[in-house]
């Protein structure tokens, strides 16, 4: 390859990097299937589509893929950090132990916060927060002063019991970025803890009647919870409804409204809770709660075609999700069942 090619595709796959980091993931893939397109054994552009299919959902792909270089290159740390990153996804005992040693052999060769952020991510995972404590007390406090870290200390001081502490951790971090929702829920939550259910709830319906709280997305959220987790369900929706007025893509609230709306006894508002949670179901097919209720309600409204529709949509998004095939043979065979009783019972009408 001449110096010119090798310069234009490096500038390429550093685009490609920056496509990945702002999600626009049609894009990448596109542009990294052409860098493959002429160096097919490129290690690093594999890399990149192994990369592009993981955040699209390809988990078993893009660890075949990962594999096949670490094969040939078992130390390259591209290769050893989105292999961490596809174990932690899986979750299960055996890949959180293998992330912890991945991420703890990738920390040791480069002492980074990016590194730093995995491997305290990938010990909270496993569930050893005492190992991510010792870990943040060993390393300067210049590597570990970023917002991303310091979250996740909130995190291994509330897993370690130490409430008051994470609590002081995420005020702080509130204090300096005053829009974030994520961290004002976490206060208000460890709150709960500390003060106990009663009178925390007491405060915040206390809050919740001031003027400023009607706008307050954190607040009306919270507010809704409690009143889902007591069954107050009109409520729930209500207040649901209210969050989505102010910020119509709040993922939290879309998805709670959906599974309210499915539940109750009124066609119309289980239809909505239908197309809300479709949504999310073609977005992970494999996220079972979503699923489960999606399933129940169209099979609750006797919608069976609608079903299948929905699932065929999911395999064209996610062909690489095999489980969707046998969920649509599972459902063809019960549209069928269902065809042959109506014409059995239009024969016996007739008859």
């Amino acid at each position: 390859m001449n110096r010119q090619v090798y310069m234009e595709d490096k500038a390429t796959f550093f685009t490609i990097k920056e496509l990945l980091r702002a999600g626009r993931l049609d894009e990448a893939e596109k542009a990294v299937l052409e860098l493959l397109d002429k160096e097919p054994k490129n290690c690093n552009y594999k890399l990149l589509l192994a990369e592009v299919l993981f955040k699209k959902g390809g988990i078993e792909k893009a660890e075949r893929l990962c594999q096949e270089i670490l094969t040939h290159l078992p130390n390259d740390s591209y290769a050893l950090k989105l292999r961490g990153k596809i174990l932690l996804n899986r979750g299960t005992k055996k890949a959180l132990k293998e992330a912890v040693e991945i991420f703890t052999y990738l920390f040791r060769q480069s002492q980074t916060p990016v590194l730093l952020y995995w491997l305290l991510l990938a010990y909270i995972k496993a569930k050893r927060p005492k190992a991510a404590w010792e870990l943040l007390q060993s390393v300067p406090f210049s590597l570990q002063d970023n917002i991303h870290i310091r979250r996740l200390k909130g995190r291994i001081l509330i897993s370690l019991g130490r409430y008051e502490e994470a609590l002081t951790v995420y005020e702080l971090l509130h204090k300096e970025n005053p829009e974030d929702v994520w961290l004002k829920k976490q206060i208000l939550l460890l709150k709960k803890h500390l003060k106990g259910e009663d009178k925390w709830e007491k405060e915040i319906q206390a809050i919740g009647r001031l003027p400023s709280a009607k706008r307050d997305v954190t607040l009306l959220l919270t507010q809704a919870d409690m009143a889902r987790k007591k069954g107050r369900m009109e409520e729930a929706i209500s207040l649901y409804e209210q969050v989505l007025k102010i910020a119509p893509d709040n993922w939290e609230a879309n998805l709670n409204l959906g599974f309210l709306l499915v539940k109750t006894e009124d066609e119309v508002k289980i239809d909505a809770g239908i197309e809300r949670l479709k949504q999310f179901f073609l977005r992970d097919p494999y996220d079972h709660p979503v699923r489960s209720a999606l399933f129940a309600a169209l099979k609750r409204r006797d919608r069976l075609q609608d079903l299948l529709a929905i699932l065929e949509e999911a395999l064209r998004r996610h062909p690489q999700k095999v489980k969707i095939y046998g969920w649509i043979k599972r459902y063809e065979k019960m549209v069928e069942f269902d065809n042959q009783e109506s014409e059995s019972r239009s024969q016996d009408s007739e008859g």
